[in-house]
């Protein structure tokens, strides 16, 4: 060992601050480099005389890539004793953000890596596309991956818009599970069919059905089972940093690594010999080659603030020249580069419609049904079935995916009275996949639950729901029904004349909160014979001359799925009968797991019935009050059992809430008011 030349010490100590004032940092990270700039001079005079060589050409590369922090950083490297140590964990700090915090922008991914950074015979860089053996080539490459970035720039923001939608349609406890389905099931997909996969997967739990979806269902299926139950597998070096980064909403530090998928490959230059387009999975080499390389890329897009932003990252950068290279290839427009989950809910949303106010003989709340409509909105909007999320209580407890729920505008006609309802009401919007033309069946019946258990809790004379099914599931002759697309809910008095011009024309006319579905009727004379190419005739007639003048736009064809469950009739059974509650609970008891599931729910909207319908001054019948009240406190099988041993008396109440009353009985009971309901 001997003392290194005095220029050689003022050299790298000089270049070094060149280097850290080049870079752009600040605060305490600069500081610690310039305070290893002024240790060299007195470290490199225990260096061995060819010094650390390796770490020196690392600062090399850095340099000529324009890369000054990484240049700074290695040359930490050359500095003997404790420029390793202060290297790695420089490296580890430009990894996570930098000392300050903020959120990771450069994180290479866990397990992957390479000895080296070039073959030495060739100068070939270890990891990257063929011919990328220069640092003149590997400059080229990077700018063509800058230019798909500029390419796909609108859709630079898809990563946080795509969480954005997880965290609306999902509860807090379940938005994890749902962003590690939708990474799972996006293997080999696009952004529909992701979804599509990940809903039906979503509801087949919900169920409580065996999961079986995605392309590679043996291999997925189980993963989205642990998900689904709250656990996190490693999913490998592709799926994990995306379902990662659909997580940046409300998880940031979780997000911080690109996604290597064959569109990052290509972006790359990445190609099969003979120039074949990359369609394959990466090496550990080819995964840290492109990591280390976004980092270079994302310093060079904030330099240049390119499309007028400083804050490009691994996401909003792979997001970019991700979009850029589908637009290259000619898979998508620049209109579609930024189209995510959110854009494509709509094809498989429901629209479930539901008014609050009591039904016109049902005898309950008699009265409130003369009141102005104003008063009708105030009574519903008193106790909803919206959560503080803006989504819809009853499905979202339940497990499935939820848009955020809809005013509109209610019409019903009761065939007790012959008399058209127009009340306030709201749309609760869970997503449902459907196959064949139809709502897969599992998931109708979820359907048909919710909207049974909210008829009966609400006491309406009807729970319904519909869904338009895509054109692309149908046949022309099957689109019957006519849908009218608006900006808004319409106000009542239109509202009531769709209602007027639908049943002229063997329609149901239902306010979907962003237009009017013109369902058709099967059972009425017009409906039950007509067709999709009766109805293009029909349209082309009065018929469509009515909609657009009302409604200002005209109505397209599609088929439509409804489902309807009619209480009506167990309404006005009575008190004795026991038909709403038996009606309510056998239809609970088509899936076990999901009437479970909803059951704190429907717990919640009882309990604000109660409530509301006590400070509302209109009449109310004891039974359903008292069966309300049961179902807070003892829950769906303490209402059954109620149910079965026919006692509840609105003076003791507290006797059938008791553990013995709630038992079996073959005894007579003195009096059953509870078997009204």
């Amino acid at each position: 060992m001997r003392a290194a030349d005095p220029s050689i010490r003022s050299y790298l100590s000089e270049f070094m601050r060149d280097v850290v004032d080049a870079s752009g940092l600040g605060g305490g990270y600069r500081q610690g480099l310039l305070n290893a700039a002024g240790g060299i001079e007195t470290a490199v005079d225990f260096s061995p005389v060819v010094g650390d060589v390796l770490a020196l050409e690392d600062a090399g590369r850095s340099y000529r890539q324009g890369d000054m922090l990484g240049t700074g950083i290695n040359l930490l490297g050359a500095i003997p004793i404790i420029g390793d140590a202060a290297s790695k964990a420089a490296k580890t700090a430009r990894a996570l953000g930098g000392s300050s915090g903020a959120p990771n922008v450069g994180l290479v991914r866990e397990g992957v890596g390479k000895s080296r950074d070039r073959v030495g015979t060739t100068g070939q860089y270890i990891g990257g596309p063929a011919g990328i053996d220069t640092p003149e080539k590997l400059r080229a490459m990077q700018d063509r991956y800058i230019q798909d970035v500029e390419l796909g720039q609108a859709g630079a923001d898809w990563y946080r818009d795509a969480s954005n939608f997880i965290n609306e349609v999902s509860l807090p406890e379940n938005r994890q599970g749902i962003a590690d389905t939708i990474g799972i099931t996006s293997q080999g997909t696009n952004v529909d069919s992701n979804l599509g996969f990940a809903i039906k997967g979503i509801n087949q739990r919900a169920a409580g059905l065996p999961v079986s979806t995605g392309r590679f269902p043996g291999n997925q299926s189980p993963l989205i089972e642990e998900a689904l139950s709250g656990e996190r597998s490693r999913l490998g070096p592709k799926r994990q940093p995306f379902a990662d980064n659909l997580s940046v909403s409300w998880n940031p530090e979780q997000a911080t690594t690109s996604v290597n998928d064959i569109w990052q490959g290509r972006a790359f230059g990445y190609t099969h010999p003979g120039g074949k387009p990359w369609d394959a999975g990466f090496s550990p080499q080819q995964h840290a080659f492109m990591d280390e390389n976004m980092l270079v890329i994302q310093d060079r897009l904030n330099d240049m603030q390119m499309a007028g932003r400083t804050d490009w990252d691994n996401l909003n950068t792979q997001a970019a020249s991700w979009s850029g290279a589908k637009i290259r290839a000619g898979d998508i427009t620049e209109s579609d580069a930024a189209k995510q989950y959110g854009d494509f809910a709509d094809k498989y949303a429901v629209n479930a419609t539901y008014e609050q106010a009591p039904g016109a003989n049902t005898g309950q709340l008699e009265g409130i049904l003369s009141r102005p409509f104003a008063e009708r909105q105030a009574f519903e909007d008193a106790a909803s079935w919206t959560n503080a999320q803006g989504i819809d209580d009853l499905y979202s407890s339940g497990g499935m995916l939820t848009q955020p729920t809809n005013q509109m505008v209610g019409a019903y006609t009761p065939s007790s009275t012959g008399v058209l309802e127009v009340n306030p009401g709201k749309v609760a919007r869970p997503l449902v996949q459907q196959s064949a033309g139809e709502i897969i069946p599992s998931e109708a019946r979820l359907l048909d639950i919710g909207e049974s258990s909210r008829a009966y809790i609400d006491v309406q004379n009807a729970g319904a729901y519909h869904k338009v099914i895509p054109d692309s599931q149908t046949k022309a002759g099957e689109r019957t029904s006519i849908s009218v697309e608006l900006d808004g809910s319409p106000d009542p008095e239109t509202m009531s004349r769709a209602s007027q011009i639908a049943e002229q024309n063997g329609f149901f006319a239902v306010d979907t909160g962003n237009g009017i579905n013109f369902v058709n009727d099967i059972y009425s004379d017009v409906g039950g014979s007509r067709t999709g190419t009766s109805l293009g005739k029909e349209l082309k007639g009065q018929l469509g001359q009515e909609i657009e003048g009302l409604l200002g736009k005209p109505g397209n064809r599609v088929k439509v799925q409804a489902g309807y469950e009619d209480y009506e009739a167990a309404w006005q059974a009575g008190q004795g009968s026991g038909a709403a509650t038996e009606q309510f609970l056998n239809k609970l008891d088509e899936n076990p797991t999901f009437a479970m599931n909803i059951e704190p729910a429907l717990k919640r909207k009882a309990a604000a019935n109660i409530a509301r319908d006590d400070a509302a001054g209109f009449p109310q019948r004891d039974d359903i009050r008292n069966a309300r009240q049961i179902l807070i406190d003892k829950g769906i099988e303490g209402l059954r059992s109620a149910l079965k041993s026919g006692a509840v008396l609105p003076a003791i109440v507290a006797m059938v809430l008791s553990p013995l009353a709630l038992k079996d009985s073959d005894e007579p009971q003195a009096v059953s008011s509870l078997r009204g309901i």
